[in-house]
């Protein structure tokens, strides 16, 4: 197989994957009554144990007033709590409950499970497999900055394309009353 005939069936791997997590994340959110940004609160919170408020937005891109909502949703729900720092009794640390714990290892699993999978691989193989993973989360967060970007722009009026110019334009419906 050619270099660009493999970059692109990695490519289309990755595609596939997303889909997949996406679908497993959309279903596993669902079984939770809860939305995905909800679900994606929990992630964060879980992968770091602990987080502050600050450091929620900042992993969801979110706004902290928004973040206080979700974390509202989360506490109601059963899935967060709001905890004191013991180390700073000013700050308010955010926690998954035991119910985040035993739901995510039923649905997901562990990171043990995943041994087997890679049982197979040498040491240096898994340190490539770790690079690939970086530089795609890496590529990620690049996309997803310029999606900001881009969506933070004032929008230009749409110009009218030549064959829109020919048609006359259309006439305007009274509204229902």
């Amino acid at each position: 197989m050619s270099r660009e005939k493999l970059i692109a069936a990695i490519v289309d791997e990755i595609r596939r994957n997303q889909r997949l997590t996406d679908m497993l994340d959309e279903g596993a959110a669902a079984l939770m009554g809860i939305n995905r940004t909800d679900a994606r609160a929990i992630d964060v919170i879980h992968q770091h144990g602990r987080v502050t408020a600050g450091e929620l937005a900042r992993g969801l891109r979110l706004s902290t007033g928004a973040v206080t909502a979700v974390v509202d949703r989360l506490e109601r729900a059963g899935y967060a709590r709001r905890v004191g720092d013991p180390d700073d009794r000013r700050r308010v640390l955010i926690e998954v409950t035991a119910a985040v714990t035993e739901g995510a290892e039923e649905l997901y699993g562990s990171w043990e499970d995943a041994i087997p999978l890679y049982a197979g691989y040498t040491d240096p193989d898994l340190e490539t497999i770790l690079r690939f993973q970086q530089l795609g989360r890496k590529w990620l967060e690049e996309r997803l900055s310029k999606l900001q970007e881009v969506s933070t722009r004032p929008r230009q009026p749409r110009r009218p394309r030549a064959e829109d110019a020919s048609k006359p334009p259309a006439k305007r419906r009274p509204r229902p009353s």
